[in-house]
């Protein structure tokens, strides 16, 4: 697991940074982009699709926000407590990363749970602003986590890619065995294992020619 994925100490050490965003206090569940649909937890096919495309989805409640000045951006700090998919382990403290369109309200509120649907980057776990964190009203009830658990079962993992094949080299032998036997001493030998033969076959018609 990556460190940007980890809760910066900033979120945690520093209790100044952390500010209370707009809906907090009246518990609204607005904020969201006006073109942003909201995810519907009870329509199976649409949280599986969303499930497909992200890396990690887990119930998390967020306990910080720490804005990045001039722009929407901001890290919220979550302690996990289940995860259906990727590596994001259960007690975790985690940094996720919305960026907010500009002018929009932030979306999410300290204190309250969400269902997280995010992407591994070179910076972090990323949400997207529009429907990456889903608030759960009453937190992670039994009726949620058994709903979920049916709906995501039947999401295949992302695939692993496979590694590259190691590459083949060729070295020479460290100890040669020696050079092959030249054509003329193979042809001598066999001239000459022809020529025992031969006086072998004059040797037996003499032999036979004395006798009477």
């Amino acid at each position: 697991m990556r460190s940007p994925r980890l809760l910066r100490a900033a979120l945690l050490a520093v209790p100044a940074t952390l500010v209370v965003l707009p809906g907090a206090a009246s518990g609204l569940e607005g904020g969201l982009p006006a073109e942003c649909a909201p995810v519907d937890l009870t329509d199976e096919i649409a949280v599986d699709q969303r499930a497909a495309a992200s890396d990690d989805v887990f119930v998390g409640r967020v306990d910080a926000a720490t804005p990045t000045a001039g722009s929407g951006r901001v890290a919220y700090g979550v302690t996990v407590r289940r995860t259906w998919r990727g590596d994001v382990a259960k007690g975790q403290q985690a940094a996720v990363t919305v960026d907010w369109p500009v002018g929009a309200q932030p979306g999410v509120q300290q204190g309250a749970s969400y269902l997280f649907f995010t992407r591994d980057t070179v910076d972090g776990i990323v949400a997207d602003a529009c429907g990456g964190a889903v608030l759960l009203p009453k937190g992670l009830t039994p009726k949620i986590a058994a709903t979920l658990k049916a709906y995501l079962a039947s999401v295949e993992p992302p695939p692993v890619p496979e590694p590259p094949p190691a590459p083949v080299a060729f070295h020479q032998p460290d100890e040669p065995l020696g050079d092959p036997p030249q054509i003329g001493r193979v042809l001598a030998s066999g001239g000459a294992i022809s020529l025992i033969g031969l006086l072998g076959l004059f040797l037996v018609s003499r032999l036979g020619r004395r006798r009477p």
